[in-house]
């Protein structure tokens, strides 16, 4: 059983699931968790839907941030692209349905996008810091919302809003 099916079987992951989406909603998008969690919510649910839904899922959670704050991602990920050699279109457009594009096809190679944002050491290794990578993903707030906003959007298309309990 995969993941998704164990989700619309019900039990304790699916109320733990509701409750995160139900946090998710009711706050600002980057608030209501912890970075752990929203870095184990990210990477059990990112990979187990096909592209098309992972975007819609991306466009959805984008959407929840305002202009300027989606402007604000945009430069962020084009710093970090270029710290680690990723090549990104040319001009990336703050509008949630081309930002999620761009997002999915960055989520295509597996942890690439949770590593851009953070979860790696993006600096050479003579440059290091004694920083934490993992806590260093989530000190940005949008990066936050973002994967946490995916995964909710996620698991909120899974299984519906008839179904959360």
């Amino acid at each position: 059983m995969g993941f998704l099916d164990e989700l619309l079987a019900g039990g304790p992951r699916k109320k733990e699931y509701s409750d995160f989406v139900d946090r998710y909603e009711q706050g600002d998008p980057s608030q209501g968790y912890s970075d752990q969690e929203v870095l184990k919510r990210y990477a059990e649910v990112s990979h187990a839907v096909p592209p098309d839904r992972y975007a819609q899922a991306a466009q959805e959670a984008l959407s929840k941030l305002s202009p300027e704050e989606r402007a604000e991602f945009v430069k962020m990920l084009q710093d970090r692209a270029a710290a680690r050699g990723v090549t990104l279109p040319g001009k990336v457009a703050p509008e949630p349905k081309e930002l999620g594009q761009v997002l999915t096809d960055l989520h295509k190679t597996p942890g690439q996008l949770r590593d851009m944002l953070g979860g790696g050491d993006p600096q050479p290794q003579e440059q290091a810091s004694t920083s934490n990578p993992i806590t260093d993903i989530l000190a940005s707030p949008m990066a936050k919302a973002v994967l946490a906003g995916i995964a909710a959007m996620v698991v909120k298309n899974v299984i519906g809003p008839s179904q959360r309990a």
